[in-house]
Order: C-alpha cells, then structure tokens, then sequence
C-alpha cells in the first residue's frame, strides 16, 4: 500500500524523496500538515517525513498535528524521518517528543559535513537484507543523536568512515586528509568542528519502539537521487517499517489517490509569472557564479562560499524551475474562466523579483565583508549586511523574513500542482543552465 509522505516545509527535500520514490517504484501520497491534523493518517501504516527545518514543520502540523502522528505510532504506525524528520520526532525543542532523546549539542559533534560516508548495519536485520555490512550513504549537513542505550532502541547504522566526496565545511577532505592538517589550528579559525572523526562511530540511523509502532531515525539521506545501496536500504527499511504496521492496522486495500484533485491548470498569464519568477531566480544564480560564491554540486544543490545562505538560494532555484516546469505540463490557455492561480502566483512573483533585486545587494556586500574578514553566516557582520540580512532571511538559521514568506508559498502551489489530476507529470529536477 502507499505510504503517507508530509509535504509542508520539505521543499527541495521533498522534491528529492518524491523523485527517488518515483523511481523505485514506492507507492506513496502526499499528505499535508492540516491533512494530518484532521487524522487523515487513518488510511496509511506509514509516515515519511523527509528533510527540512523541524521548527517550521512543527508549526505547520500545531498541536493537532503532532497529537495524530503520536497517536498513530502508539496504535501501531510507523515512522520514518530522515534529517530534519529525524531531528523533529526526539527530545529536544522543537520537537515531537516521540523518542526521549535529544540532538548532540552544537559544541560537540560535527555541524557542517557533506557528501558520501561509510556506516556499518546490523547484519541480521531485515532493513539490511541483501546488502553489504558497510555501504555508503548521503549526509547533508546532519545534525547528530545524544546518544545512550534506552528500552527498545537499537543502533541500526554507524559512521565508520568518510568517503571520497565527503565535505567538512568548504573543505574536500580528500585535498586534506593527507596533508597532516592539524584539526585544532582550522577549528580555531573557522570557529567550528571540523575534525571528521567526531562524527565516526556515532549512530547515523536508529530504531526505537514506542506503543505498538515503531520509528526509524536516519540522519544520512537515504532518499538521495540515484543514491545506489542507500536507496536499496531506504526500499528494505520501507517494507520492515509496513510489515511491522500491518500487524496492528488494517491494511490499505487501494493505490487510488484519495487527496489528487480535479484543479484546472494555470492560465496563460500565470504562466507568464511563472516564467519571470523563475528567470528572476536564474538571473540571482546566475549572478553568484559569475562572483565564484556558488556553484552546481550536483543538479540540485549548490555548493556556495562559507559564511552565505547559499542552501536557500539553491532551494529557491530548484523549486521555482520545478514549479515553472509542472505549469508548463499543466498550463490552460484555452479557458475564458477566471484563472484561481492568477493571484496567488503574481503575488509570489512580486516577492521573489523583490527577494532577487535585495539578495544582489546582499551578496556584494557580503563578498566584500569576507575579503575584510569579517564574514560569518549567522551573527553581527556590519550594519549593512545585517539590516538586509534580517530583511531576507530573519536572524536565525531556520529562515524567516521574506524567504519564509516565498518558502511558504512555494510550499502550497507546489503540493496543489502535484496533485492536479490534470497532468501525471514526469517532470524531474535538473541543472538550471544560463
């Protein structure tokens, strides 16, 4: 049967996992936060919850939300969360609360590393039938578990060893790791962790019972495109997690989308916005690659210079091409109806030109702080850089300002073009070329 995938506050993460599941053959629905409120998680045996800012994820579901999910795992549901959907199910604010354990504190484990790393599974589970005892996964700047033994939690996976790709910060540990650096004379400088080894040997996936159901914690991206052994375990953990719901609930007799919607596609002037908004987008991306702050890592994630925001910017560019193309599958030119998209699709156009036209001020001024040396990502820089900063992005590292105010939009029209039953759409995400 499906499973249920939460859609709010995911954005490039939930496009990533939609892709993956797409392309394994999963069958899944998207649920949204007010969905889950109004318990629809009743025709599901499990809950996917994919990356993204637990905080606003949380404020989505409110205390409805998060009262159903409990309420589901109890009676027998299962959960899995990768990243941010990992984070969110433990202890520490904002949180679900589902298992009591907290997040490692910032001081302590690794905060910024990226790319491919070894874990090592237990061998005998049925999450790693088929693969080998080590394999690797794809982390995207993790946070880590506070780590002790409790009552029916298991350690399913641990990181062993970095891989050729993997990133701490701005540095390729592959440039690195044979150079003798000395780890303390770095952290010093950048102020943070940087030495790979905090995060070797430390839990990447756990399994914790709670009632009747159960949850998988995964840190690494198991969703990751084209993700190999990564996406076969993700496949494993999906049929364990169902097998183990399907003992206490009753099973999804259908494949039938209850929550696609007969919408009529955008008009022809929504499809102008969209277009401008997203070539707005490309111009500001465009931008940061002519002044070397950011480059394509891979189709859908920028690689940018320390101290800038650049996982927004990437996560704009991606899900402004993404909703540009569904319009472009969609689109319904023919209809002397009024178009239901018009407003709220010039409405997000006229903050993403705005979002643009302020990001170029910010990263010229933020380019020349960092040759002053005076540049980090969150905290005080000058009175210039941190008035359009605050304007943009609020004052935290989950964003708010008026990339909240895009995100959140994004966020709907993206879910109710998905579910248009007007289009089954093969639109998959690429590399935005200029």
């Amino acid at each position: 049967p499906p499973i249920a995938v939460l859609w709010d506050q995911s954005l490039l993460w939930g496009l990533i996992c939609r892709q993956t599941l797409r392309s394994l053959e999963v069958p899944f629905h998207f649920l949204s936060a007010a969905e889950v409120a109004r318990g629809c998680l009743n025709r599901y045996r499990v809950l996917l919850v994919s990356g993204g800012w637990a905080s606003h994820k949380i404020r989505a579901l409110g205390r409805a939300g998060r009262n159903q999910i409990n309420h589901f795992i109890e009676h027998g549901g299962s959960y899995i969360g990768f990243c941010g959907g990992a984070g969110m199910a433990l202890a520490s604010p904002p949180c679900l609360g589902l298992v009591p354990l907290e997040r490692m504190p910032m001081t302590e484990r690794l905060p910024n590393a990226s790319g491919s790393v070894q874990i090592r599974g237990v061998a005998d589970h049925p999450a790693w039938q088929g693969l080998p005892e080590e394999i690797p996964v794809s982390v995207w700047w993790p946070s880590q578990f506070a780590w002790h033994p409790l009552p029916r939690t298991l350690c399913l996976g641990a990181y062993t060893a970095p891989c050729k790709d993997f990133w701490v910060a701005d540095l390729p540990l592959s440039d690195v790791k044979g150079q003798q650096v000395d780890w303390n004379n770095w952290e010093r400088v950048y102020g943070i962790n940087l030495d790979p080894k905090r995060l070797m040997g430390q839990p990447a996936i756990l399994e914790v019972g709670l009632g009747k159901g159960r949850l998988i914690l995964s840190y690494p991206h198991l969703e990751t495109p084209e993700d190999g052994l990564g996406n076969q375990l993700l496949v494993n953990v999906l049929k364990y997690l169902d097998d183990e719901a399907s003992r206490h609930l009753t099973p999804v007799n259908t494949l039938e989308n209850p929550w696609t919607e007969e919408i009529r596609p955008p008009g022809g002037e929504s499809l102008q916005a969209l277009h401008a908004l997203r070539d707005a987008v490309n111009d500001l991306i465009a931008f940061g690659e002519r002044h070397l702050l950011w480059y394509w890592r891979s189709p859908w994630l920028l690689r940018w210079q320390r101290g800038i925001r650049g996982l927004e910017y990437g996560m704009l560019a991606v899900t402004t091409q993404f909703l540009a193309d569904l319009g472009n599958v969609t689109t319904d030119s023919c209809s002397s109806k009024p178009d239901p998209w018009k407003e709220p699709i010039q409405s997000l156009e006229k903050e993403i030109q705005q979002f643009c036209r302020q990001a170029k001020v910010l990263l010229l001024e933020e380019k020349l702080a960092g040759h002053a040396g005076n540049l980090s990502k969150i905290g005080k820089v000058n009175e210039r850089v941190d008035e359009l900063r605050l304007y943009l992005f609020g004052n935290h590292m989950n964003h708010g300002g008026l990339c909240r105010s895009i995100f959140d939009q994004l966020d709907h029209l993206l879910l109710q073009l998905l579910r248009s039953r007007i289009q089954n759409s093969g639109v998959r995400m690429i590399r935005l070329k200029h």
